[in-house]
This record gives structure tokens, C-alpha cells and sequence, in this order.
């Protein structure tokens, strides 16, 4: 049989483009929020043959990223470089752990400035052939939620070595498809699956909380924000959630809510008619009542003007 072709390409943007970071993973919808002021620029490779593929980030900038990941495929993910803590659905990511994502996972990541993530795609039956191939038999995947696990540092540098022998050497790195999809299927197999009901049960709750946190503040987008509200309606208390929101983000829900505000705010101002609608009517639409404020806390994140948007 022959192999499908291989193809390998790289982006570079300057500047904060969410449209254009869409499907950093192939086949995956993900939105992504600055959570604050910095220099954006972004690069994105990906390396790819058939249903396998290699794509590979570093942002230089705060980041919050949350979407779906393809309804086909499965991923395994993890962090070549760190600057600083890493959250990924309810987990704590660094050099020691890999993610595993079940088809259609959801994503909720936040990660600091300058660290460079590796997302491995792959559809389940190569990885049970080649499961077969390196095992003997096909690996059990039981998993309906996103899964953080140990790696041994050998594992993992293994892996490693193999994907940048992809990038660096493509045409020879294609026989690395199947020894990679070989040892992450040996991961899994050893995957030890001791990690207990309480801790199941708290991340579980933490996802659960910041996804109806993120649902409500879509709902009620125009109205001022209010802390003991959001908490009531997504059952716990003020204090908790502040707590949730500092481990998962790193800012307070009220920061969150205005910048998740202000970010509704920018696409309104980048796709809407400007001799239709005013910055002042967007503003009112998104929570903010004063124009002054409004206009100095987009500044800040966004290091421009919001009538310089809407204009451009």
C-alpha cells in the first residue's frame, strides 16, 4: 500500500487574529481570548499524512483558549516549553503530563506567554493497528473526558524526538507515523488509572462550573456584573468560585467577565457596518455604561482604540 502524501506548513501572525486561530488543531473550533495586555504574534506548524497529524503552537501572549475538538479523531497533547503554569480542563499541565482527548472533547486551556504546546491527531483505528502491531492486541479507551497522565521522562522524550524528526527530516520522519502512534497506544496501555473518585469528581465539578459560568455570561452579556448572582446561578458560593477562576485562569470572575465583555465587544466593532452602528450602542450591548471606562479598558487589552476598530 502506498503512503498518502505528506504535507508540512508553517504560519507566522503579528497581532491578535482569533479568526485565524480557529483550527490551530486540524479538524478542532477553538476561540481565543488575551486575558491581558501584551505583544500578540503567533506561530502555528503543522505537519500532516492522511489522518495523522502534527500541530504545534507558541503563543507569545496570555491565553485562554476553550472550543471542540474534532467529532473524528482523537489527540494527545502536551507542553514542549512552559514559562509559567499551564491549565488544561480542570488539570495541571507541565513536562511531566500528557493529555488525552476522546473524539469530540471539549477544551478549556489557559497558558502563560511563550510556551510552546504539541498536539498529536490520529484516528482510532491506526492507533490500534499500530497497537497491534507494537502490543499484540488493541487498547481499551474508556475515556469520555479529556485525561491528564504522567510520562515517563523517556516516554515522552521518545515521542518528542520522533515529531521533530517529522518536522526537521519530513520525508524520512514519515516512517516515525506509526512507531509514534505505537508508543502513545504503549502509553495508554500502561496508563495508570488510580486517579481517584474525589479528584475525578472535583475536576469534573470545576469544568462544570466554569462552563456555566462562561453560559451565563453569554446570557447576560448586558447586564453589570455581579458576583454573588453569577455564583448563585452555577450553584456554589462567591468564595469558591473566585477560588476556581484563580486556579483555572489566574484572574478573578469579575476580570474574566470583563474581558470576555471586551472581546465580544472587538468582534462586534470588526464585523458590523460602521455607518450602522456606533462604538457607544456596541458598548451598551456588552455590559459597559461608560464610555470612558469602556474605552480605556479596551485600550488596554486590545493596545488600540475601539473607534480605531470599528474604522479599520
Amino acid at each position: 500500500m502506498v503512503d498518502p502524501p505528506f504535507t508540512k506548513r508553517s504560519v507566522e501572525l503579528n497581532g491578535f487574529s482569533p479568526e485565524r486561530l480557529l483550527e490551530v488543531v486540524r479538524g478542532a473550533r477553538l476561540e481565543h481570548y488575551i486575558l491581558t495586555r501584551s505583544k500578540c504574534d503567533a506561530r502555528l506548524d503543522r505537519w500532516s499524512m492522511g489522518n495523522f497529524t502534527v500541530d504545534i503552537g507558541r503563543y507569545s501572549f496570555p491565553v485562554r483558549v476553550v472550543g471542540t475538538f474534532s467529532a473524528k479523531r482523537l489527540c494527545v497533547g502536551y507542553m514542549r516549553d512552559l514559562s509559567d503554569r499551564t491549565w488544561v480542563n480542570g488539570f495541571k499541565a507541565d513536562k511531566d503530563t500528557m493529555e488525552f482527548y476522546p473524539t469530540g472533547a471539549e477544551l478549556n486551556y489557559r497558558a502563560a506567554p511563550n510556551g510552546e504546546w504539541v498536539a498529536i491527531e490520529f484516528d482510532e483505528q491506526s492507533l490500534q493497528s499500530a497497537a497491534r502491531a507494537r502490543l499484540g492486541h488493541e487498547v481499551t479507551l474508556p475515556w469520555k473526558h479529556v485525561m491528564s497522565f504522567y510520562v515517563p521522562d523517556f516516554a515522552r522524550r521518545e515521542v518528542d524526538r520522533m515529531v521533530r524528526r517529522l518536522w526537521h527530516h519530513p520525508v524520512s520522519g514519515a516512517l516515525m507515523v506509526e512507531p509514534i502512534l505505537g508508543v502513545i497506544a504503549e502509553m495508554l496501555e500502561g496508563l495508570q488509572r488510580e486517579t481517584s473518585a474525589v479528584t475525578q469528581r472535583s475536576v469534573l465539578h470545576a469544568r462544570a462550573v466554569l462552563r456555566q459560568s462562561d453560559e451565563y455570561l453569554r446570557a447576560n452579556l448586558a447586564s453589570r456584573f455581579d458576583v454573588r448572582a453569577l455564583a448563585g446561578a452555577v450553584g456554589t458560593t462567591p468564595r469558591t468560585l473566585e477560588r476556581l477562576f484563580a486556579r483555572a485562569y489566574g484572574v478573578t470572575p469579575q476580570q474574566w467577565a470583563r474581558c470576555f465583555a471586551l472581546h465580544r465587544a472587538r468582534e462586534c466593532l470588526r464585523t458590523t457596518d460602521r455607518h450602522l452602528f456606533t462604538v457607544e450602542g456596541i458598548a451598551n450591548e456588552c455590559g459597559f455604561q461608560h464610555m470612558g471606562r469602556f474605552s480605556k479598558y479596551y485600550r488596554d487589552l486590545f493596545d488600540e482604540l475601539p473607534s480605531e476598530t470599528l474604522e479599520a
